[in-house]
């Protein structure tokens, strides 16, 4: 066919005409100067003529003693017939996708984690004023953010932070109650002792009595500030003794590394997007920000049995990605800091990192394994309750 191009846009028809001697049909034709698009002789009795939908209608007004039936529709009627066939499919799909995207805009469901329920009825009563309540339409991330800052204003004295997470079609409300500082009660007697072995690098005594020095060794269990002082007169007061201690201490850590790392972090962005999927094809809709690198979990939500056509429902959790190829002393680099985070991560009490040394180094072609001795700066001081009695006891067998 001439111009297929253009005659997708126009309405085309393929038009079957029998009879005796169709040649003389295909000459009135021509003499009435009826622009043929195409003619496709079948037999003298029939004959396929392609032409344009308006010129049709002209020769279908005009009786013939020729048989003229309709056998093709091209360009614009072909779409239209096809929409004719499937008008209920494609509005119930429109509908579905609508509905669909109206639903997912909905909240049904609010959770406020905290185990006081004084701070939930009071977290809720919040929310309630500002507009979160179920069945409403979502608010967007900078209106949550401002009714977070509202509501913490609302409460200096009672709430000390408030998250409001959107997950899905509901909100996930995460908080901290504020606790106002109260006088500790009476501790009774305390020493200061070690809790492991170490060699001491830094004493503040702020109560109590000094028995240990800097650089001194002490194993598990030692005073290093005592609740017992003594007195000019050579007698002993109870007290409760008050300080830190830190200390030279000493780990031995095994760590591996890749030569080549990948690592994917979640940002903490996600999304939910609907796709509809017709054969090997995808349109993404109301996607307007996309992620470059994500992950996602699929859920079918309709699908047609007679055409490749489908409706999905994706949720997108948006990644950071890192590839990196090292060598041998890069990888030992990143080991090392490594094992230094993680063994920092494990105990809170470590102030810094002193000394790193490598007992160990194994490789292969995909990883470097390290035995390392670490040696950190720690906090090592506990309290240690003791009573009145145990003093008078002590000053009986030294006597």
């Amino acid at each position: 066919m001439r111009n297929n191009f253009l005659n997708r846009f126009q309405s085309i028809i393929k038009i079957k005409v029998t009879g005796r001697n169709v040649n003389n049909y295909l000459k009135k034709l021509i003499k009435k100067q009826i622009p043929l698009i195409k003619v496709l002789p079948i037999s003298y009795k029939e004959v396929h003529i392609i032409l344009k939908y308006e010129d049709y209608l002209k020769i279908a007004k005009e009786k013939t003693i020729y048989e003229i039936d309709i056998i093709g529709k091209y360009g614009k009627l072909k779409i239209k017939d096809k929409i004719k066939k499937n008008l209920y499919l494609l509005i119930f799909l429109v509908l579905g996708i609508f509905f669909l995207y109206f639903l997912s805009n909905i909240i049904f469901n609010i959770t406020i984690i905290h185990s006081s329920n004084e701070v939930i009825k009071l977290v809720q009563s919040e929310l309630d004023h500002y507009g979160l309540k179920k069945y409403t339409f979502k608010k967007n991330y900078q209106e949550l953010e401002e009714i977070e800052a509202k509501i913490l204003d609302n409460n200096k004295d009672s709430l000390e932070w408030i998250e409001i997470e959107t997950v899905g079609t509901k909100y996930i409300v995460r908080v901290q109650e504020r606790l106002l500082n109260e006088d500790n009660p009476d501790e009774g007697y305390q020493h200061i002792v070690a809790t492991k072995n170490a060699i001491i690098t830094e004493i503040d005594a702020m109560q109590g009595e000094k028995v240990k020095e800097i650089n001194n060794y002490v194993t598990k269990g030692d005073i290093i500030i005592s609740g017992t002082i003594t007195l000019p007169d050579n007698t002993q007061k109870p007290t409760s003794a008050k300080g830190q201690v830190f200390g030279e201490v000493w780990y031995t850590v095994t760590v591996e590394y890749p030569f080549i790392y990948r690592e994917e972090t979640a940002t903490g962005k996600t999304k939910t997007v609907y796709s509809l999927n017709f054969l090997n094809h995808k349109w993404s809709l109301f996607n307007f920000e996309k992620f470059t690198t994500y992950k996602a979990n699929s859920k079918i939500l309709l699908k047609n049995n007679w055409l490749p056509i489908s409706l999905t429902k994706e949720k997108q959790y948006e990644l950071n990605v890192i590839d990196e190829f090292y060598t041998e002393e890069e990888a030992i680099a990143k080991a090392i800091s490594k094992a230094e985070e993680k063994l920092k991560g494990q105990n809170d009490r470590i102030k810094e990192i002193k000394k790193v040394t490598i007992l160990e180094k194994n490789s292969d072609a995909s990883k470097i394994k390290l035995k390392l001795f670490i040696s950190v700066i720690e906090e090592i001081g506990e309290k240690q309750s003791f009573t009145e009695e145990s003093i008078n006891n002590n000053s009986d067998t030294n006597n």
